[in-house]
């Protein structure tokens, strides 16, 4: 069965996390070679907007602006690489990258999402200690949380809480302490006892 060919996007966001550091690993996946052993093709870096060391004070979250509207450039350039008939990798970044990818692929229509991630990063704004979209980010594709992050381009959910697989997560003892809501009851997930 034919295969698309690779794509390579750089996605060098930390705008969902309060710490720096994140940014460097495309870079740093493609110093080490990662689009020669998968015959990729680097279709860009997405130049990211500086971050705000405060959170949004209506959304609680950090950054909350520039990632959306960060996340509508970075789901333009997926869809430049699924218009060429490639399969995109995007390299992050933070989580919140999640965002462009989704919104690319709902433009698109209806599809599903295999969530894999040491943790479930479905806290609410409310509840996250530290006021990072990066442990957010599937409760904004599913349509939880402020409409700037969770409604970009009117086109809320960007998936279907009914089309997720949440795999692996093993976060059971902060999401308890931090008062992190629990996940949809239509989300298949999977996780992972520590």
């Amino acid at each position: 069965m034919p295969t698309r060919p690779y794509a390579i996007l750089e996605a060098p966001s930390s705008l969902g996390l309060a710490t720096d550091g994140v940014e460097a690993l495309p870079g740093r996946l493609l110093e080490l070679g990662l689009a020669e052993r998968i015959h990729a093709r680097r279709a860009g870096r997405l130049a990211v907007p500086p971050k705000d060391p405060k959170p949004d004070p209506a959304t609680l979250t950090l950054n909350a602006k520039a990632i959306a509207a960060w996340s509508p450039k970075l789901a333009d350039a997926v869809e430049e690489v699924l218009h060429a008939r490639e399969f995109p990798v995007v390299l992050g970044g933070d989580c919140t990258i999640l965002l462009g990818p989704m919104l690319a692929l709902r433009r698109r229509g209806r599809y599903g999402l295999f969530f894999i991630d040491g943790h479930a990063d479905f806290f609410q704004p409310e509840a996250e200690p530290n006021s990072e979209g990066a442990s957010m980010e599937l409760a904004f594709v599913t349509g939880y949380g402020p409409a700037l992050l969770t409604d970009l381009e009117g086109r809320r959910p960007l998936v279907r809480s009914g089309d997720v697989v949440a795999f692996a997560f093993r976060d059971h003892e902060d999401q308890a302490e931090f008062g992190s809501q629990p996940l949809p009851a239509e989300f298949m997930a999977y996780d992972l006892h520590a």
